[in-house]
């Protein structure tokens, strides 16, 4: 048990090294020049992997530190890699920085067969692919046709992942279910692009049903089951949603309404027959998905049935009758049956309790005076009284949104009212009785409620800083207390809202990104010291697996990998270099702009006047070579020549001051050069886009553009 607390220290060192290096690089910081950054990169990279390499001969007892570290290092290769592009001003978040981040860490994964590498691998490629998609600097655009295509292409290439590693010919439990969510998500999201009329919803219902019947059956999987029912269902309330603002009528609602009934009906005649059908029916698993088949179908109903009941009421009387009517009415026509009838039909009752508190909840908000602590105090009836699981999470949720909202509409401040949500479902955490699942859910409204208080600036920077240490040291203390318990569940939404707690640091501005790798730093050393004092001190066997580098043959494989990694970086320096040393110098007009790319920090987005193309009427994404001639000014501009494909547009005679340089279209007469991004120290952005008017870009001899700087004039 003390040696799984040491692995965690450890791993909470190492993740708040790569944090506070995440930071440094995306601070900017100015008292580095360019080759004080590169060096500090190259260096961060050596270190990384001279300590997974000597770790693997130091510490054989602990073999994981040398497979973290190597982890680690194929982490910091990307920060280098997007180091190289804050230094040189590419693209903020380029597909590129993704796809050359990729390479190398698919590769450890193939040598190593190490979860996180493959892991790590997955996400790059999806990165990769969004970026790619829709860039963060300029706007590109596609046909519907062109979007429909390629979700499906996603959603092939997932399945073909979730296959793979459900025959077992790849041996990834992560890339298992990554892979069959995102096909899951692609396949979702296509039902909505606008072509080839209804085939993309039908083709998606029957692929839904299919997996439904086959997860059901064929091969039964409880959580591939549910993933698949939640997202049926949700296309289901998206597709009402959207028909309800096609067809706002009493006709619609009166069929939604029946619509409803419906789906209660078919569900409670679905789960009959599962019971007399199914092979396995005295087994927890069916008895699981009964439940939880149950919680979705009345979810919907209840959904549906809530907005069209009060669609149709509005039709038919006057605002404020309608919404005291819909008060009681969900009170005593669907509460109380439940609370006081425990014979019903348990479909029947979800959907019931489900509709009285949508109903009751939306209707106590616009109600003057205290309704709404009647409809609390319904609650607090309703969570004594209910056995339910499911319902007793419904009703949990219940009170706490209709609590939030009412104090919030009372003037008292969010920060008071975060505070009371932390302080009492800490304590429903902590009650010995309470059944794991609910409380799981108060550690989640407590983590939740805790993390956005780290979010206020109500009271300044030092009680800010307070509140950020506090849950830091409260959420470190609870992944050792979960993990000590073997609370497996509570530790994994512990270490969620840790790291969550890490990324969202990031865009808070009250104190900067430097102080923070700083604090993170010094917080990395802090838990590598403690952890190691505790290994000194435990007695515990420790079972000894070697470590990657300890195999002859991995070692040569991971060294070269790694020389890989130095030598892409190197050839960005060196073609980078080339281009600043060697190319022709240009001077553009621009207009600015002022974000944060997720990993290089505060930049300038550019948008030059070159990137208008009049009078042109090209495909996005086909390459160009563009003609930029000086003025009189001294400013290179447009000059109305272009070549494409070895074609120019128009008979062309170079002229002494022409400069030929590298774009791609993005249609609608809009091109890109690669030059959009600018990046600045962290806090300057907006002083420079006050500023600048003008770009001093470089451009080689084969037309590739590397932006230098900015001015005034």
């Amino acid at each position: 048990m003390q040696q799984r607390g040491v692995r965690m220290g450890y791993f909470l060192a190492i993740s708040l090294l790569l944090s506070a290096l995440f930071y440094f690089f995306a601070s900017n910081w100015p008292a580095l020049d360019r080759w004080g950054k590169i060096g500090v990169s190259a260096a961060v990279l050596v270190l990384f992997y001279l300590m997974s390499y000597g770790g693997s001969f130091v510490f054989k007892r602990h073999s994981f530190i040398s497979n973290w570290l190597l982890v680690a290092g194929g982490l910091a290769f990307g920060l280098s890699v997007a180091l190289m592009g804050q230094i040189y001003n590419s693209h903020a978040d380029s597909y590129m920085l993704f796809v050359v981040w990729f390479i190398p860490n698919l590769l450890f994964a193939i040598w190593t067969r190490y979860q996180p590498f493959y892991v790590i691998s997955y996400v790059l490629a999806h990165l990769a692919i969004c970026f790619f998609l829709q860039p963060s600097v300029v706007h590109v655009t596609y046909e519907d046709e062109w979007w429909f295509m390629i979700y499906w292409l996603i959603a092939l290439v997932n399945i073909a992942l979730f296959w793979l590693t459900s025959t077992g010919r790849l041996h990834s439990r992560p890339i298992y279910y990554l892979s069959f969510f995102v096909f899951q998500i692609s396949l979702f999201i296509s039902t909505f692009i606008d072509v080839y009329g209804p085939f993309p919803e039908l083709l998606y219902m029957l692929v839904g049903a299919g997996l439904f019947i086959t997860f059901l059956k064929g091969l039964p999987n409880r959580g591939l089951l549910i993933v698949t029912s939640a997202f049926l269902a949700l296309f289901l309330l998206a597709n009402f949603f959207w028909f309800m603002l096609q067809h706002y009528s009493e006709g619609f609602f009166l069929i939604a309404l029946l619509l409803a009934a419906a789906l209660v009906w078919g569900a409670v005649a679905g789960i009959k027959w599962l019971r007399q059908e199914s092979p396995y029916q005295q087994s927890g698993w069916v008895r699981f998905f009964q439940e939880a088949f149950t919680v979705l179908v009345t979810t919907i109903a209840s959904l549906i049935g809530a907005i069209s009941l009060s669609g149709l009421l509005f039709f038919i009387m006057d605002e404020e009758t309608v919404v005291n009517f819909i008060f009681f009415l969900s009170l005593i026509g669907f509460v109380a049956p439940v609370l006081f009838y425990s014979k019903m039909n348990a479909t029947v009752r979800y959907t019931l309790l489900t509709m009285g508190y949508i109903l009751a909840a939306g209707s106590s908000l616009f109600l003057e005076g205290y309704y709404w602590i009647v409809f609390l105090a319904v609650l607090l009836y309703a969570w004594f009284t209910l056995s339910s699981i499911p319902a007793r999470l419904l009703t949990q949720l219940a009170f706490l949104l209709v609590l939030f909202f009412e104090l919030h509409q009372s003037a008292v401040q969010e920060e008071t009212i975060m505070l009371i949500f932390v302080v009492t479902q800490l304590a429903m955490y902590f009650l010995p009785r309470l059944p794991v699942v609910l409380q799981n859910s108060s550690l989640v409204y407590a983590l939740l409620s805790f993390l956005a208080l780290t979010e206020t600036n109500s009271y300044g920077l030092s009680m800010n800083v307070a509140v950020n240490l506090v849950f830091f040291g409260f959420s470190t203390y609870m992944l050792y207390h979960t993990l000590h318990r073997n609370r497996r569940v509570d530790f994994g939404i512990v270490l969620a809202f840790w790291f969550a707690f890490l990324l969202m640091k990031y865009y808070d501005f009250l104190w900067s990104l430097l102080h923070k790798s700083l604090s993170l730093f010094l917080l990395s050393l802090v838990f590598f010291v403690v952890s190691y004092w505790l290994d000194r001190r435990t007695k515990e066997e420790v079972p000894l697996q070697p470590a990657f580098f300890a195999h002859k043959q991995k070692r040569l494989l991971l060294g070269a990998t790694i020389l890989l990694q130095f030598a892409i970086i190197g050839y960005q320096v060196w073609s980078s270099e080339s281009i600043l040393a060697n190319g022709t110098t240009v001077k553009l007009e621009l207009a600015p702009v002022d974000p944060r790319s997720l990993l290089q920090g505060d930049y300038v987005r550019l948008s030059y006047t070159i990137a208008t193309l009049p009078d042109t009427d090209l495909e996005s994404g086909k390459k160009l070579r563009v003609v930029l001639r000086k003025n009189d000014n001294g400013v290179h501009e447009y000059s109305g020549y272009y070549e494409q494909d070895g074609v120019w547009n128009r008979p062309y005679e170079k002229q002494a001051s022409d400069v030929i340089i590298n774009g791609k279209t993005l249609g609608y007469q809009r091109i890109e050069y690669g030059i959009e991004s600018f990046f600045v120290p962290e806090g300057t952005g907006r002083e420079v886009e006050r500023t600048a008017r003008y770009a001093i870009i470089k451009v080689g001899g084969k037309g590739d553009a590397l932006l230098e700087s900015l001015t005034p004039q």
